[in-house]
């Protein structure tokens, strides 16, 4: 399994609108694209130790070839755009579960 894990450190002007719009379609990114195997979206819970990373969301993958095809995949592309547009830099993180 992949654990995708993304944190947002958003231009100081976005909106809370903005947020939970850009937020609902990498939501529904999971009904979208196969291989999607569950979505948590929040805002972060450090305040003293954030670093400017005020929300992320983490998604968990089958395997490195879905997470490829996530990657490409134009509904995506078009959801990063918009968190590209809010955001002052995007922390992407991927790593391989180990199986128990």
């Amino acid at each position: 399994m992949i654990i995708h894990t993304v944190l947002l450190n958003l231009k100081p002007e976005t909106t809370e609108d903005e947020i939970k719009v850009a937020l609902d379609r990498i939501r529904d990114l999971q009904q979208v694209i196969p291989g999607i195997l569950s979505v948590q979206i929040g805002q972060n819970l450090n305040h003293s130790n954030n670093q400017g990373y005020t929300y992320g969301f983490v998604m968990h993958f089958l395997d490195r070839e879905q997470l490829k095809i996530y990657a490409s995949h134009p509904t995506h592309i078009l959801a990063g755009k918009e968190l590209v547009r809010i955001s002052q830099s995007i922390i992407d993180f991927d790593i391989e579960a180990e199986h128990p």
